[in-house]
């Protein structure tokens, strides 16, 4: 059978809570929690109160379709939450491994970004910025630090 003409991509059918089927195209870097809330948009559902499920596994909705190992074509079940994907009270600990070996940790709130963080932190200016081998483009604003050698 040939592939269809818009490329030959990927569907995922969702069974909602209502008994409803909808069917969402996916590609390799679609993100599971877009399929939710598409879903969700469609039916008329709050996706923060759903998980997706595939066979008997609650899937991760942080990954793209092609690291979460589902077939094309799986057929997912939304169920209700087991536990809230949001809230800043979640904690996350955060270590860096400097150049001279030392190591800095310090633990956040997960719904800051690593600017706020490291300036409410003890590492008053960020340490991986001093150091002359490394480059960081590290901005306000950013969820992440891309770091780079200058050598």
């Amino acid at each position: 059978m040939a592939a269809p003409a818009g490329g030959g991509g990927s569907a995922v059918s969702v069974l909602a809570p209502n008994g409803r089927r909808h069917t969402v195209k996916v590609t390799p870097s679609t993100v599971l929690l877009q399929v939710l809330e598409d879903t969700c948009r469609r039916q008329d559902f709050n996706p923060n109160e759903y998980d997706l499920k595939f066979q008997r596994n609650v899937l991760d909705l942080s990954l793209q379709w092609r690291f979460a190992n589902l077939p094309n074509n799986a057929k997912l079940e939304m169920v209700p939450i087991s536990r809230s994907r949001e809230g800043p009270e979640t904690m996350v600990r955060v270590a860096l491994q400097l150049d001279d070996g030392s190591r800095l940790q310090d633990a956040f709130c997960s719904g800051r970004t690593l600017w706020d963080s490291s300036q409410a932190s003890r590492w008053t200016e960020p340490p991986w910025c001093a150091t002359p081998t490394w480059r960081c483009c590290f901005r306000p604003g950013l969820r992440s630090c891309l770091m780079s050698s200058s050598r």
